[in-house]
């Protein structure tokens, strides 16, 4: 628990920072941060559009994205099967692992027509 705190906490320096950083990890950062919110990868409506982008790139076959300042040691997708969600592990470098239920795209909100949203107490 503390790991994932940690990583949340990691992730939310990284996307406040207002030195640019590189699209493809920031991404992924978003995606960490997320996932591991413990209220849901989608409580916020700042983590619809990553996660929407995370959904769609799964499904294309593509890899777990990759953030360099998470904690984490693996990343394990498990696809849909027979109508269910996917699965996401996540194996932290103190060897937790926690399991996360990946919403389909069906299941998403519609997108936020104001994408300019904070994170609220994340930041």
């Amino acid at each position: 628990m503390r790991n994932i705190l940690s990583s949340t906490i990691i992730a939310a320096g990284l996307l406040s920072s207002s030195q640019p950083a590189y699209a493809d990890n920031t991404w992924a950062c978003e995606v960490l941060l997320c996932v591991s919110n413990p209220g849901g990868m989608l409580q916020f409506s700042p983590c619809v559009p990553p996660i929407r982008r995370l959904i769609t790139h799964l499904a294309l076959g593509k890899g777990f994205p990759t953030c360099t300042g998470g904690g984490t040691r693996s990343v394990k997708y498990q696809k849909p099967k027979n109508g269910r969600n996917g699965t996401l592990t996540i194996t932290y470098d103190d060897g937790q692992r926690q399991t996360y239920i990946v919403p389909r795209a069906d299941q998403l909100p519609p997108p936020d027509p104001n994408p300019e949203g904070d994170f609220g107490d994340f930041r």
